[in-house]
Parts: C-alpha cells; structure tokens; sequence
C-alpha cells in the first residue's frame, strides 16, 4: 500500500518505527555487523508487549521477570495480532493458536541470542522515548511497536532470513511474553 494511502496513525506508527529501526540494530548486531533475525524479532516483540504491559499500569511490586494473569492483557494481544497479522498477511483470520505453534516450530537456529529482560533493561527507555516523541502512549505506542515487527517481518521474509508464518510466530509469542512480564523499572538502562 502506498504510503499517500495509509491512515495517519499507520504512518506516525511508521515513522516512529524508522527511527527505532537503527537504534535496536546498533544494539543487537553483531561486532561485524550482522543480525539475527529471530533475536531482532523477539526484541521488537518484547518492547511492544512492553508497551502494551505498561498500558494497563498494573500496580503490582512484583519483581521484573514475574509473570502476570491478565484477561484484559490478552484481548489486547489478540487485537495486536490481528492488527500485525492484516499488515503482514493482508487477513486477520490466522488463529491465533497457529502462530504461536508456529513460534514453537521455529528451528532452533531462530531463538533470541539475548534474554527478554536484557533488551528490555537496554532498550525500553530509548523506545519509550521514540514512541513519546511521535505522540503516542503506551498502547500506540505497542501498535507502532507492531509496525515495527511487521517491518522487520517484510524485510527478513523478503531476504529469504526466515519463513514468514515462523516469524511471525516469533512476533506473536514475544509480544504475549513482553506484555504479561513485569519488566525492570523505567530508567535502569546500565
């Protein structure tokens, strides 16, 4: 779709994705340069559940790492993959459940290098900052965070990476698991 012909919110949430784009890639890539792509996708995926996690200001003190029960959690889960899903796949009618068993089929070649609280302590407050700067809140701001995924989705299926139902089964289990896990405080980037 063109962009001239995309709702503005898509476009915003593009943009803001564009700019995080280089930020997330300095951060994971390898010394020499190159990514892998099952840790670029569950990176984004994580800081979108992230997102979306922050969105309900849960008022737990649970420790970072802790994993929450949230119904309301979970109907906003679906609504981001339906969403990612019509971006991706121009269809909002793939299972949910098919995704997800996507994810656990992915070789393990496409597991994340890194650890979910690791990104998260790296890189939430730099995505927070983009997400803000374009005007979003925290639930806009995991709906960008879904642009983001789809991009790297395109581009990685596009580069023969990754098969595009695996990554989006990669996007699919890191957004839940980013938005049902207490993340460490906002501003302890190390």
């Amino acid at each position: 779709m063109p962009s001239s012909t995309l709702p503005e919110n898509v476009k915003k949430g593009r943009a803001a994705a564009l700019e995080f784009l280089p930020i997330v890639h300095a951060k994971l890539a390898s010394p020499d340069g190159s990514i892998h792509a099952g840790t670029m996708l569950s990176a984004a995926a994580w800081l979108t559940g992230t997102s979306l996690y922050r969105s309900f200001n849960f008022r737990e003190e649970a420790p970072p790492g802790t994993t929450i029960k949230s119904d309301a959690v979970n109907k906003e889960w679906e609504s981001l993959m339906y969403l990612f899903e019509h971006y991706n796949f121009q269809k909002a009618d793939i299972p949910v459940g098919r995704l997800m068993l996507a994810a656990l089929a992915a070789p393990d070649s496409f597991k994340p290098q890194v650890e979910m609280l690791h990104v998260q302590k790296e890189l939430q407050d730099r995505f927070n900052a983009v997400m803000k700067k374009h005007g979003f809140d925290y639930l806009e701001g995991a709906r960008a965070g879904i642009v983001l995924c789809s991009m790297l989705l395109q581009q990685y299926s596009a580069a023969r990476l990754i098969d595009p139902y695996a990554a989006a089964g990669i996007v699919a289990q890191g957004v839940l698991e980013g938005a049902k896990t207490v993340p460490p405080p906002i501003g302890s980037a190390g």
